[in-house]
């Protein structure tokens, strides 16, 4: 499934030919070829037009992009369009096995949800072998609703058809030839080879049977799966719905099957946290959309130079020559080369013992990263990322240094994750070069990089920047230029709430099992533990240089005080000496003793307290960020959220959990967290954005999305 972002790319969606008696309908409905309401009515209109005509002995449908369809429009799913459609829209997979004369879908691309479930309905299938297919409903919060229950567990058996379906992951056509899914694979000529494949039938019209599913022991079977999908119901609600209908498959007369498919489809259509995953589908696509970049041609980029080979510097790396780019990794200090060298070495080691790449990936990918020592080893790069330290003065010294030795054209990149990328860029005699590229630890792995545009970033490196990203398989997400960008400048404040929280007498576990409960990955201590309580002091100190009357929770200075940093020095919130994280007994004294002396009086306090003033810290946070014009847009910033902060998917981001309450109702909340007699009350006056928005009704998640 996909979005059509915007109209459709094309006035005529199919192409119709005919090679003798053979009637060629070729979809060509832009890049995907998504199944809009139109393209239903023009494909009902082209097949019944091509069985009226005497002349036509058989249909192909085949498409010319590499995709061959790509499925429903998510556009319409929420907004009413589809149940608006005349009948013949609707019965497409309906009308395909009643016609008499054989279809034959020519699969030269990827078949994915409806557009396999388009196939399926066809007498015949051929595909090439490395043509994807797959049924990715369940990741959206859907199931397959136009027979693909019913019909892929007759083609491939109910085993493979349960793990296609509940994994929502493409595979190649291939591992299916032999099974009735497809009638053939197609070679180097597949269009010829399908006209003769057609010109060859015979007499009747197979179609997959409709005999029920046969399996040893189906219901036993998928029992089980439903008992491993118990915690799942909450994030994927597609799951056991599309269980039910498996069973179906198995249990009842395919009519029937496909009553009880339809019907949990239009349950699962209206769940909320269907809703909340097609809505965060939508806005990683939408983030990719940046006004401006249309014309501008992004600069090939094939070799890559990171500078610093610590953690992050490692990553970025990784990253990089695993998307198949040269990488020279810099760094002044050999013995930091020599580390890196050692955690390259062991990663690919684990990853081969796990199975997660073949040996082979593994050379190739470490062949590609070179460890050099000098600036001039890097000078014919066409991009270079700096990954040091995060002091300004240190990042000087780097971007002065790269000015003077790297090749006109370079594009020179900041992994900065709090600093004026501004003032970084001032240290060159080329700002329209420089750019942030702030990747997420660990690199190699975390999906979010921030693409930081400075005032004087020129629109080609932008468009450099984003279609780096993409080869990287990263959600890029562009950011204006502030302290902390859009995703650490938010997480600051929910920090802060948690801190606040424990000061007034909640435990660290307390609040982290509240929020992990509601959904988050992870709890703010957990996060703080892992990261280094001295990272996050480090920012504190400069928040308090910067601003001396700036309040602050003053709990983290006893963590300081006592060297408790977290996982790396085994104390930090909790006592990770056992390897399991505990109660920190000595923090307990601590923070009561801390209490007592602060005139603070502990009280009990809710989850429900603790889920609100977290999450609606950042939506406060998010309403500056988006009034200054530092994020292009609401949905913008709930895919920083959902792609790097651990942020549950099934509620759509911080911005649409808050639209899901009403912005009336998230005002109300706020006013009565202004009034607690401890933390920041002052932060709780909302911004005059979220005033405005909720006083004309309009929802914070699509501020921006149309301007």
């Amino acid at each position: 499934m996909t979005d059509t972002t915007g109209a459709e790319s094309q006035r005529n969606p199919l192409h119709i030919d005919d090679d003798g008696t053979i009637r060629i309908i070729t979809m060509q409905q832009g890049a995907t070829n998504v199944l809009t309401r139109s393209f239903r009515v023009a494909l009902w209109d082209a097949l019944t037009a091509a069985e009226a005509d005497q002349g036509v002995s058989a249909i192909l449908l085949a498409s010319q992009s590499a995709v061959w369809c790509a499925g429903a429009d998510l556009n319409e799913m929420d907004t009413g369009a589809a149940d608006a459609d005349p009948n013949p829209a609707q019965l497409v997979y309906d009308l395909l096995p009643s016609l008499k004369k054989p279809v034959i879908a020519v699969l030269t691309g990827a078949a994915l949800g409806g557009g396999l479930e388009l196939a399926l309905s066809c007498h015949y299938r051929l595909a090439n072998r490395d043509a994807r297919i797959g049924l990715p409903e369940v990741t959206l919060g859907l199931l397959p609703g136009a027979g693909g229950t019913q019909l892929l567990p007759r083609a491939i058996g109910l085993e493979a058809a349960a793990n296609l379906i509940l994994s929502g992951r493409p595979v190649k056509a291939e591992r299916f030839a032999e099974t009735p899914l497809f009638d053939a694979m197609l070679g180097a000529d597949p269009l010829g080879e399908a006209l003769s494949f057609a010109r060859g039938l015979g007499e009747g019209l197979p179609h997959l049977s409709q005999n029920r599913v046969e399996h040893v022991s189906a219901v036993a079977f998928l029992q089980s799966i439903r008992t491993n999908l118990s915690g799942y119901r909450q994030r994927a609600p597609g799951h056991l719905p599309a269980v039910d209908c498996l069973e179906a498959a198995a249990t009842l007369p395919f009519a029937k099957g496909r009553e009880v498919e339809q019907q949990k489809f239009l349950e699962a259509r209206i769940a909320p946290e269907g809703a909340a995953l097609r809505y965060a589908f939508l806005a990683e696509r939408a983030a990719a959309q940046v006004p401006g970049l249309d014309a501008a041609t992004p600069r090939l980029i094939e070799t890559v130079a990171v500078i610093g080979a610590g953690t992050m510097g490692q990553g970025i790396a990784l990253a990089c020559a695993g998307a198949g780019l040269s990488v020279r990794l810099l760094d002044l200090n050999d013995a930091a080369l020599e580390r890196a060298r050692a955690a390259f070495a062991l990663r690919f080691e684990k990853a081969v013992a796990k199975g997660k790449i073949s040996g082979e990936t593994a050379r190739e990918t470490a062949a590609r990263i070179t460890a050099v020592s000098g600036y001039d080893e890097i000078r014919d790069c066409d991009l270079v990322i700096e990954a040091v330290v995060e002091r300004m003065e240190v990042k000087q010294a780097v971007f002065k240094a790269l000015d003077s030795v790297m090749k006109p054209g370079a594009i020179l990149a900041s992994n900065t994750s709090t600093l004026d990328l501004d003032q970084i860029a001032s240290f060159t005699g080329r700002p329209g070069d420089v750019l942030g590229l702030h990747f997420f630890n660990p690199a190699d792995v975390m999906r979010l990089l921030e693409v930081v545009r400075g005032k004087q970033t020129a629109p080609d490196v932008l468009a450099s920047a984003l279609s780096f990203g993409k080869r990287l398989r990263k959600v890029s997400v562009v950011s204006g230029v502030c302290d902390g960008f859009i995703g650490n400048r938010m997480i600051e404040f929910y920090m802060r709430e948690a801190l606040y929280l424990v000061e007034e007498g909640a435990t660290p576990a307390q609040v982290d099992r509240a929020l992990e409960r509601w959904g988050m990955a992870m709890g703010p201590f957990a996060m703080m533990d892992l990261v280094g309580n001295d990272v996050n002091d480090a920012i504190r100190e400069r928040r308090r240089a910067a601003n001396p009357e700036l309040r602050l929770p003053e709990i983290p200075d006893i963590l300081r005080d006592q060297g408790w940093y977290g996982n790396k020095s085994g104390l930090g919130w909790y006592d990770h000496s056992g390897g399991r994280p505990a109660e920190h007994r000595a923090l307990s004294d601590a923070l009561a003793a801390w209490r007592s002396d602060s005139g603070v009086k502990a009280r009990k306090i809710s989850a429900d307290e603790i889920t609100g003033r977290c999450t609606l810290a950042l939506v406060n946070a998010a309403a500056a960020i988006l009034d200054e014009g530092i994020a292009l847009r609401g949905s913008d910033i709930d895919t920083v959220y959902l792609a790097g902060f651990g942020f549950p998917p099934a509620r759509g981001g911080p911005l649409y959990d808050a639209d899901r309450i009403g912005l009336r109702g998230v005002l109300r909340k706020m006013g009565t967290f202004a009034r607690s007699p401890h933390g920041d009350g002052a932060f709780w006056t909302p911004h005059p954005l979220l005033r405005r928005l909720a006083a004309h009704g309009q929802r914070l998640s699509d501020y921006g999305r149309n301007p």
